[in-house]
C-alpha cells in the first residue's frame, strides 16, 4: 500500500497473507478468512487493518483505519485515518506482479486517485532490516502542515 521501491515479500496462506517489508521492517496482515471490517478501529496503525479477497485471478485488499501520521508516500502527502485503499493484485506471469492502488478520502482530497505499479520478481532473495533514522529526521521538512 506504499510507493516504495524497496524490496518486499508476499506471504500466503488459505485465511491469511503477510506483506513482509524491507522498509522500516514493516508488516502487514491480510485477512482473507470472510471477515468484515470492525465497526470501529480502536487502535488506527501506520500499515492499517487489511482484509482480502479473491475476485477471479485478482487478489484484492482494502485497508482502513491507517492512522493519521502514515504519509502516503516519501513525500509527506497527509491522509486522514478514514481514508480507505483498494489495492489489486495480480500475476501477469510467474516473474512478474501488477498492482493498482485507489486511494479514497473524501474529508482530505476531492477525488479518489489511482495509480499502477508494476514490479519484477527477484526469487531466493531475503528480506533485510532497513531503517533509516536519518530519514525520519530529514523527513519533517517535507511534511505538508496540519
Amino acid at each position: 500500500m506504499a510507493l516504495l521501491s524497496e524490496p518486499f515479500k508476499i506471504l500466503q496462506a488459505p485465511k491469511e497473507t503477510m506483506i513482509l517489508y524491507e522498509v522500516d521492517n514493516l508488516h502487514r496482515q491480510v485477512f482473507a478468512d470472510g471477515r468484515k471490517f470492525p465497526g470501529s478501529c480502536e487502535f488506527p496503525a501506520r500499515p492499517g487493518y487489511s482484509i482480502g479477497r479473491w475476485e477471479g485471478d485478482t487478489f484484492v485488499v482494502e485497508t482502513r483505519g491507517i492512522n493519521e501520521e502514515t504519509p502516503i508516500d516519501g513525500m509527506g502527502h497527509p491522509r486522514r485515518e478514514a481514508m480507505h485503499v483498494t489495492e489489486r493484485f495480480q500475476r501477469r506471469d510467474f516473474g512478474h506482479l501488477d498492482t493498482t492502488i485507489t486511494w479514497d478520502d473524501p474529508k482530505h482530497y476531492s477525488r479518489t486517485f489511482t495509480v499502477k505499479i508494476g514490479y519484477s520478481l527477484v526469487a531466493d532473495n531475503d528480506i533485510f532490516e532497513m531503517y533509516c533514522n536519518e530519514n525520519e529526521k530529514d523527513r519533517s521538512h517535507m511534511m505538508v502542515p496540519k
